[in-house]
């Protein structure tokens, strides 16, 4: 079977884009969609602002920028992330350190978070990795003990909540990807930041549009033209008005999107948590999983002789279907970071990030996934599975 792809754009969302391009106003500056996609996402977020932006990883140099972090500075996060995480506070001179996770939803770890707070530790990143929300009520608490900024990545948590609240709106400012195969998807790339504080949103949309001052755009007379607006020094990482109007058509879709994608991971889960070559860890009660991907974890005692965790991946595909180690490999075994990470030389020993990227089994959940084709998905992944059972 040809299985289903991830993003898929409508016939409703393609139309929109071809309205826009028609119309010729393509830019921030000229059209619409970029406005409302921002209020839009701040109140679906539940947060006083949001800032559209080119990617994700611009949002994190934002996101950067706007606390300050410079050379010298130290940021905390996760070994299991996409790179650009600790690589755009790297780019601004700032040096990372890695704090292990919690070995059910491979977000970092609050306990492993402190030991490495000192008087150089600017801010703490956290990220919702794969839809499940991180421990931010304690994150934020020990942020606030020592004055350090949370970051929420939130890269791979579109409609994550805790206690009915959206990830995004916990931290002192939050990032978003609306890249490839994210949640939501703006035609290959995107990004947003929510923040509920003024200073740090005026500080992130001056820096967006070459340091324009907001206030002299929007409270001056411009019948004459655009003219002596900037106030600081900035960039350009906007957003088209065409991803936007894909993001708006995309967020209003995202409920049902989710609710397909838990029924998704719900049929993997009734077919696979009877193995004992299978861990399935699942999220508290108060607790909504976004879904991002489905994460499992091999118990390798329980393997067959002669089968390993690339065996039973590559039968999976052999079969006509999708299977993978993870979405995000250990960040601490690429070289870049070997001569510019701190504490390097512990790194390795973080034994539950090493544990999860040594077990991990990553499966697909998104919504283009029929139920009918995710039954016969997970028979398959279930049938390889009890052949490498001992």
């Amino acid at each position: 079977m040809s299985f289903p792809s991830w993003p898929n754009f409508d016939e409703e969302s393609i139309n929109s884009t071809v309205s826009i391009l028609k119309s010729g106003k393509v830019n921030y500056w000229t059209g619409i969609e970029g406005k409302k996609f921002e209020r839009e996402f701040a109140n679906w977020c539940g947060t006083d602002f949001a800032i559209a932006l080119s990617n994700g990883s611009v949002a994190l140099t934002a996101a950067y920028m706007a606390l300050g972090i410079k050379e010298g500075d130290e940021i905390i996060t996760t070994p299991r992330t996409f790179i650009a995480t600790a690589s755009t506070a790297m780019l601004l001179g700032a040096r990372i350190l890695f704090a292990d996770v919690d070995t059910n939803s491979g977000c970092i770890n609050v306990d492993s978070i402190k030991p490495l707070i000192n008087k150089k530790t600017k801010a703490i990143v956290v990220v919702h990795l794969a839809g499940w929300p991180a421990d931010m009520h304690s994150i934020c608490a020990l942020g606030k003990k020592y004055n350090i900024s949370i970051i929420e990545d939130c890269s791979q948590a579109h409609g994550a909540k805790i206690n009915g609240k959206n990830v995004g709106s916990f931290g002192d400012i939050a990032t978003w990807s609306f890249c490839q195969d994210k949640i939501v998807s703006t035609a290959g790339e995107g990004g947003m930041i929510t923040t509920s504080n003024e200073n740090l949103w005026r500080h992130v949309w001056s820096l967006k549009d070459h340091g324009k001052d907001i206030d002299s755009v929007n409270k001056n007379d411009h019948s004459l033209g655009y003219r002596w607006l900037h106030e600081t020094i900035g960039t350009n990482f906007r957003l088209t008005e065409i991803q936007s109007s894909i993001g708006r058509y995309q967020l209003k879709k995202l409920t049902e999107w989710n609710r397909i994608r838990t029924e998704n991971a719900l049929i993997l889960i009734e077919k696979l948590r009877n193995f004992n070559l299978i861990r399935i860890p699942l999220p508290e009660k108060n607790l909504c999983h976004a879904w991002y991907k489905f994460y499992c974890y091999l118990i390798p005692s329980c393997l067959k002789k002669g089968w390993d965790r690339d065996r039973i991946i590559s039968e999976i595909i052999s079969e006509g279907y999708p299977a993978y180690h993870g979405s995000c490999s250990e960040l601490y075994l690429e070289k870049c970071f070997e001569n510019s990470i701190p504490n390097y030389a512990q790194i390795k020993s973080l034994p539950n990030a090493k544990l999860l990227g040594e077990t991990s089994l990553m499966f697909l959940v998104h919504p283009t996934i029929s139920r009918k084709q995710m039954k016969l998905y997970a028979d398959v992944i279930a049938n390889i599975i009890k052949r490498a059972t001992s």
